[in-house]
């Protein structure tokens, strides 16, 4: 984060998640979102969704879908929530964004301050406010690029949501904000979803096709459960087999959907780290599975 009163927070993963220079980071983006290509059957009306915030080179192509979706919306949304996994010690409740801007390779992207004020009224002191949760914290920076580019006039309202049964009231609390403004608004959750392999201490099957195929299967248990709009089945799911980084701000996209009728799912795409390196690495040890879901109605 810059310095007090400078009211931005920087682009700490560029370089090693994406790209940290602005031609190439915009070119990549274009690359990742021309290889997409949408069902033709989706909702008209989109809300937002899932996204996974591991390196571009394993998750781009996943988050490129969601993102090419909303940015393809016949009302693009004007702001977008980001609802962060939390990764880092110390953020025991939902935390919003008290900056006025986030940095990118591509230029700054603004914090809309008038959704985040009504959602603090309307969540009666459940929400903190913040910018230190989201120091040094990936899981909302690597979407914020994709914003710039594809929908540049967009505001965000960034925020971590722990994993416990809260995320629920916070996903309310977004709709009625979300009902009050007017606006064409959009809520993302950034998760991944199971983590296997040694160094996660998570290895029940060993290493190789087992493994994959028990992860893939852990993954789909997860993904099944939004697609149900259950919140309560992500927080349980995320709980019992460790399918999910992210379950508070799935849980939290989820309430809101079901708060504000949109009960249309759509699982754009599905993928794991192994699947990126398919050549590169001969036996599955270590992977992290991806997946993109739109919501709409």
């Amino acid at each position: 984060m810059e310095g007090p009163g400078l009211g931005h927070v920087r682009d700490c993963y560029a370089t090693g998640f994406y790209p940290g220079e602005a031609r190439s980071c915009a070119e990549q983006i274009d690359r990742l979102v021309a290889g997409v290509q949408l069902p033709t059957d989706l909702p008209v009306e989109r809300l937002g969704g899932l996204v996974p915030h591991a390196g571009w080179v394993y998750s781009g192509v996943t988050a490129a879908h969601l993102w090419k979706a909303l940015a393809e919306s016949t009302k693009p949304p004007e702001v977008i929530v980001l609802l962060g996994a939390v990764h880092r010690r110390g953020v025991r409740r939902a935390t919003a964004c008290d900056t006025d801007h986030w940095s990118t390779p591509l230029g700054p992207v603004s914090v809309d301050s008038g959704l985040r004020s009504a959602l603090l009224l309307c969540a009666s002191g459940s929400i903190d406010l913040a910018a230190a949760a989201h120091v040094g914290e990936h899981s909302i920076e690597v979407q914020v690029p994709f914003i710039k580019r594809l929908l540049p006039e967009a505001s965000i309202l960034p925020i971590q949501v722990p994993g416990d049964h809260r995320a629920l009231g916070v996903g309310r609390h977004l709709a009625d904000a979300i009902r009050a403004d007017g606006r064409p608004i959009a809520v993302v959750a950034s998760s991944d979803l199971t983590h296997y392999g040694e160094r996660y201490g998570f290895a029940p099957h060993g290493s190789g096709a087992e493994a994959l195929t028990f992860g893939r299967q852990n993954d789909r248990r997860l993904v099944d459960e939004v697609l149900k709009l259950s919140g309560e089945g992500v927080l349980s799911e995320s709980r019992t087999h460790r399918n999910a980084c992210g379950p508070g701000a799935l849980a939290s996209v989820v309430a809101a959907a079901v708060a504000l009728d949109y009960r249309t799912t759509c699982l754009l795409h599905q993928t794991t780290s192994h699947d990126a390196r398919l050549g590169l690495v001969e036996e599955p040890t270590m992977f992290v599975g991806y997946a993109s879901v739109l919501l709409g109605r």
